[in-house]
């Protein structure tokens, strides 16, 4: 549901590409939405797009309250990377914000992530400092770790130092900046893994097997008024053997690439369509050089 203008912007709006557009994810109530869009369209000069649900929308009465806002709706509940993906397909834009609903955005230097972005090994994604309903840093960013035969990521909280890029395995909620073409190309979020911690996990891995980083910066920052901690559901889901098997089937042994099956989390399709295709040529590290080379903060959770 685009914003409200005549057919000819449309059209033009198909051949130039806008900076940055943002995403919100309708997450929380209608109040929250409301209340969300007006501080947007007042103090952020770019287009707004809405990923939310057809049961929880009123065509007319959203176009009218809010005539520069789009709407991206789904019929049926989606998972967060697919909310994502349809947005990064529908905007025109070189990078993305996205942002919840339950969230306050409270940092964004848009100078300085402009120039992080703009540097020639730029993140594919730059996620934001997160802080809780009590002004506290939560510990969100996450580094690389085995326990027994399952990843299950470390956490730590950022550094006070306002100069200083952290990395980040992945984007927590899945929030953050996007650069929208390296996005595409590194084959946006598997729709294919149901859990969001699973499905942000998997496309951050990627990332940085790929020879791409994610970190974090307090140039941008958001804070969730009604919540005092960040909790992930890290149970196993749908698709989780997807998730093992591109970021685990593949070893750099001797500056070669080798599969081998990371039992007993191997889907076999993908092994043998994907991983051994096309990956293992792609490839730059692997997942255990990159759990013993990864530079944690001093502060852990």
């Amino acid at each position: 549901m685009h914003q409200m203008q005549d057919v000819g912007f449309r059209i033009s709006a198909l051949y130039r590409q806008q900076q940055m557009a943002i995403g919100i994810l309708d997450l929380s109530t209608k109040e929250d939405l409301v209340e969300t869009l007006r501080w947007y369209t007042e103090n952020m000069n770019m287009p707004l797009y809405v990923i939310t649900l057809q049961s929880r929308i009123d065509e007319a009465d959203w176009q009218d309250e809010f005539p520069d806002v789009n709407f991206i709706i789904f019929k049926l509940p989606a998972t967060t990377g697919e909310y994502i993906n349809a947005f990064a397909d529908e905007c025109y834009a070189t990078y993305f914000l996205v942002v919840r609903t339950d969230s306050v955005l409270v940092a964004f230097d848009g100078e300085r992530l402009m120039h992080l972005m703009g540097e020639k090994n730029h993140p594919a994604i730059i996620t934001p400092v997160m802080i809780s309903s009590s002004l506290e840093i939560l510990p969100t960013l996450r580094a690389p770790y085995i326990k027994g035969r399952q990843v299950d990521p470390a956490s730590f909280t950022p550094t006070a130092d306002a100069d200083v890029e952290e990395d980040n395995l992945y984007p927590v909620m899945e929030l953050g900046l996007y650069d929208r073409a390296l996005f595409q190309r590194l084959r946006s979020y598997d729709t294919l893994i149901s859990g969001e911690f699973y499905q942000a996990m998997d496309f951050g891995v990627r990332c940085f097997l790929l020879g791409h980083r994610i970190f974090t910066t307090r140039a941008l920052a958001i804070q969730f008024p009604r919540r005092i901690s960040v909790i992930e559901d890290r149970s196993l889901c749908d698709g989780v053997n997807r998730f093992y098997t591109k970021a685990l089937s593949v070893r750099r042994i001797a500056g070669k690439n080798v599969v081998e099956k990371w039992k007993p989390y191997v889907d076999k399709e993908l092994l043998n369509d994907e991983v051994k295709k096309k990956q293992v040529m792609l490839q730059k590290t692997d997942f255990f050089t990159l759990m013993k080379n990864w530079k944690a903060p001093e502060s852990s959770e």
